[in-house]
């Protein structure tokens, strides 16, 4: 029994290895603050995206990004965010 699971832990590791390797530049890449001009305030802003929300859109095939902290808030929470579209450039 223990070469079952020991066969099933290797193939585990072989996917998980490719994956990370793919999806960790990715990672590093969503977690730097970018400069960004807020279409709603029309001023600049500092933004950070949700690094393990674009990884997990990424691995699903969508190219869809969320904003997780920005300079502008909590004053302008409600936003909608906007500034994505000059990020996804």
């Amino acid at each position: 029994m223990w070469v079952v699971w020991f066969f099933l832990s290797y193939l585990l590791l072989a996917l998980a290895i490719p994956v990370g390797w793919s999806l960790v530049p990715l990672w590093r890449r969503m977690r730097q603050a970018r400069s960004v001009n807020c279409p709603f305030a029309t001023t600049p802003a500092v933004v950070r995206l949700d690094a393990w929300y674009a990884v997990k859109m990424h691995a699903l095939g969508e190219r869809e990004l969320c904003v997780e902290d920005c300079s502008r808030w909590p004053g302008n929470a409600a936003c909608g965010q906007m500034c994505l579209v000059e990020i996804g450039q």
